[in-house]
């Protein structure tokens, strides 16, 4: 028994992003990966979907104490919520959710010429 696992999310190509946890899934289509990001002062987790076609980040306006991701498939993707408490079954269609249920981040820089 621990505390929750963090580290820098370094994507080949792609954005690094820190304080990510390490429980993350890839669409089945390879175009989103879906992953828990701690953010703020009690270290909460919002769910980021990093879209790689369109090359931006989107952060869930849902926040937990945890999102465990479990499926991603035919644009659903199913997380676990708060799997140590109270815990609850989340689902997301994406990308159809993106403008509704996220916010994009715009802080997340891609490098050049990729």
């Amino acid at each position: 028994m621990g505390n929750p696992t963090a580290g820098m999310l370094c994507i080949s190509s792609g954005p690094h992003i820190e304080r990510c946890n390490p429980s993350f899934v890839w669409s089945d289509d390879s175009r989103y990966l879906a992953v828990p990001q701690f953010f703020g002062f009690f270290a909460r987790q919002r769910l980021l979907i990093v879209a790689f076609e369109d090359k931006h980040v989107f952060a869930s306006n849902e926040k937990a104490w945890y999102f465990v991701p479990e499926s991603f498939s035919g644009g659903q993707l199913i997380v676990t919520i708060n799997p140590f408490r109270s815990t609850r079954v989340g689902t997301f269609n994406i990308p159809s959710e993106l403008a509704t249920r996220f916010t994009r981040l715009s802080r997340v820089r891609w490098p050049k010429g990729t």
